[in-house]
């Protein structure tokens, strides 16, 4: 067992030492690591995040449709993942919103996707103005840091739980 706990090594040593251990701090130290994204994961799909980002009306609807999670995985392949997706991934193309900062949605009105009309008969747009790139990467910079601070603070305490018994 590290006696300082910095990175996914230690979360690949820890995790192996919580399977022998009391399976509450297993549950404890999970909690924790999702509990340190939280403050991120809220302002990622906050509609005020989202308006430098995009049109207005288009931030306030993606922000009702926008789950953002946290997935922790133990083990050797240990690791915390962020993940943002629309609460019906068909709906939304968060890739190229974050990534490109480009738009896709369907025209409506003449030839779009009015109501009662099929999905695959809709015309689809790119849209580049108004749009920029990095809603959701540019927060997860910013906020890693102190994120990544909150987990080891949690895997110091349940590395001392262990040791401590």
């Amino acid at each position: 067992m590290p006696s300082s706990v910095t990175g996914t090594a230690d979360f690949a040593v820890l995790s192996a030492r919580l399977k022998e251990a009391d399976p509450r701090l297993r549950r404890e130290l999970y909690k924790a690591i999702g509990k340190a994204a939280d403050d991120l994961a809220a302002e990622i799909r906050s509609p005020t995040h989202l308006y430098p980002y995009m049109p207005d009306p288009y931030a306030r609807v993606l922000a009702s449709d926008l789950s953002v999670k946290v997935y922790k995985r133990g083990g050797s392949n240990a690791h915390v993942t962020l993940r943002a997706q629309s609460r019906d991934p068909r709906k939304r193309k968060l890739v190229q919103l974050d990534e490109r900062g480009i738009l896709v949605h369907p025209v409506f009105g003449e030839g779009g996707g009015g109501p009662g009309r099929h999905r695959k008969s809709w015309t689809w747009v790119a849209q580049f103005r108004s749009v920029r790139k990095g809603f959701f990467t540019d927060p997860v910079e910013r906020c890693a840091p102190q994120v990544r601070k909150r987990i080891e603070d949690a895997m110091a305490e349940t590395a001392r739980k262990i040791i401590g018994g």
